[in-house]
């Protein structure tokens, strides 16, 4: 007898693609990376199944805006990329690459979007055009794209990905913000490690780092037009604390302060220790009335720090808070913080 068809089971849900998970799910290894060669590694292995791509390249901005390209960990991925290199030349996809020497890459950074386009458009400036037309049809690719690496609204490097096809425009949105978090998140680990933490009392990053970090905050802020502020929390009693009770218990409620100012911060803030009574929130891109707002949180956290199961009737820290902000209170560190301060002892600024 023929064979009939089974009818199809209405109540079966159809599979739908998702591009959208498609691409997390391939994103998930870049979170785990230890290093940055090791983020290079997964990026490039991400972006071959998301996108098809056949090279990709993770370029960091340094300190003077040029791209420094991260080599892969893994020796297979690097000799992967060796034909692209070699096809290119060292001048094209240089270890360090500045954008001033290639208009289509600095326009692409400065409209911060992705842009696609041939390698005669994106490596104008960098190579003879028929040279770099001959390269791209040697290694097989028809598209190459460059998307802006960005973390809260600031600009740390580049994605370029040679794909056999155009990448979509939003997927390649995502996929960078993904790789910027990373990035992000692996070089404050990095710095932590390298700096550890020195104030011993308070568990955390100690002034001279702090101020270290503000002052890189304030270069990069002034190169691209933007603001960025500090709040000061102080302990105005701690030395008759220490007197009463002694400086076992009065250490641990300033680390109980500091843990609990740390909870409250986002992860993009930076927090260290203020003279030796009070610690300094570095409030990336935060406005001066934000920093308000955020000078407000803070103190009502700070005002209800106590050793829980530990209380001691008299254990309180008396507190003061102030902000300030660049480049409205001025421009340099030491300017900030005498804002801050004035501010922390004026009757008209002080937070409720």
């Amino acid at each position: 007898m023929p064979r009939t068809k089974k009818p199809a089971n209405p109540r079966a849900p159809e599979a739908v693609a998702d591009p959208a998970a498609d691409v997390m799910a391939a994103l998930l290894p870049l979170h785990s990376a230890i290093t940055l060669d090791w983020l290079a590694d997964a990026t490039a292995t991400a972006a071959e199944r998301t996108f098809d791509a056949a090279y990709t390249f993770v370029y960091l901005e340094d300190q003077e805006g040029r791209l420094e390209r991260k080599a892969p960990a893994s020796d297979l991925r690097r000799r992967s990329l060796q034909r692209a290199l070699d096809a290119f030349g060292p001048r094209v996809l240089s270890t360090r690459l500045d954008p001033a020497d290639a208009p289509a890459i600095a326009e692409a950074l400065d409209a911060r979007v992705p842009v696609t386009a041939s390698a005669q458009v994106l490596f104008r400036g960098l190579g003879d055009e028929a040279t770099v037309e001959a390269a791209q049809k040697l290694i097989g690719v028809n598209a190459l794209s460059l998307t802006p690496l960005e973390s809260a609204g600031e600009r740390i490097g580049a994605l370029l990905l040679m794909c056999v096809k155009a990448p979509a425009t939003e997927r390649l949105r995502l996929f960078a913000e993904h790789v910027a978090c990373a990035a992000v998140n692996l070089r404050q680990a990095q710095a932590a490690r390298e700096q550890g933490v020195t104030d011993v009392v308070r568990s955390v990053f100690d002034a001279r780092k702090l101020e270290s970090d503000l002052q890189k905050e304030l270069a990069r802020a002034d190169r691209y037009h933007r603001v960025v502020s500090i709040a000061v929390v102080e302990a105005t009693n701690l030395r008759l604390l220490r007197e009463k009770f002694g400086r076992f218990l009065t250490d641990r409620l300033l680390q109980r302060l500091g843990g609990a100012l740390a909870e409250d911060a986002r992860d993009i803030d930076v927090i260290g220790a203020y003279r030796e009574s009070g610690y300094t929130m570095i409030l990336t891109e935060a406005s001066g009335e934000g920093a308000a707002l955020a000078a407000r949180r803070l103190l009502r956290t700070a005002q209800g720090t106590n050793l829980g199961d530990e209380d001691v009737p008299g254990l309180e820290l008396h507190l003061v808070c102030g902000w300030a902000t660049f480049p409205a209170d001025g421009k340099t560190t030491d300017a900030l913080f005498q804002a801050a301060e004035r501010r922390m002892y004026d009757p008209a600024s002080q937070v409720a």
